[in-house]
């Protein structure tokens, strides 16, 4: 038996197909899913995904948002959703330098703030990938 994870953006489903286990980024750190999991709503951070199916695994960044798990299923609805395969390690690192420039201008609370705060997670979790 395996897992169906969907994984949702505001744009569009981003990822859908099954998996043996995953991880996923929680805000309070990563958890895992398999088969039979609780069912559990979860807040997620910007981090890496993993899909693992024998030998086969498949990583995405993926943004802060939520985690509905089940039995036999995992939706993340989360802002961005990409493949770890075409991910610029060099512009990740120029994205989060700029995130944290940009973060050193506002309060932190400020919308300015927490943007500039996603930005720079999100820059991180792609070099992390």
């Amino acid at each position: 038996m395996s897992i169906q994870v969907e994984i949702v953006t505001p744009a569009r489903i981003a990822h859908s197909g099954t998996c043996d286990t995953a991880a996923a980024p929680g805000l309070l750190g990563e958890f895992g899913v398999l088969e039979q999991h609780a069912q559990m709503l979860a807040v997620t951070q910007a981090g890496v995904v993993t899909l693992s199916s024998g030998d086969e695994t498949t990583k995405l960044v993926v943004g802060p948002g939520f985690a509905e798990v089940g039995p036999d299923r995992l939706t993340l609805l989360v802002d961005h959703c990409e493949s770890v395969d075409g991910i610029d390690k060099d512009q990740a690192k120029a994205d989060l330098e700029a995130a944290y420039t940009e973060l050193s201008k506002h309060e932190a609370g400020s919308e300015e703030g927490l943007r500039a705060r996603k930005e720079a997670d999100l820059a991180q979790a792609r070099l992390q990938s």
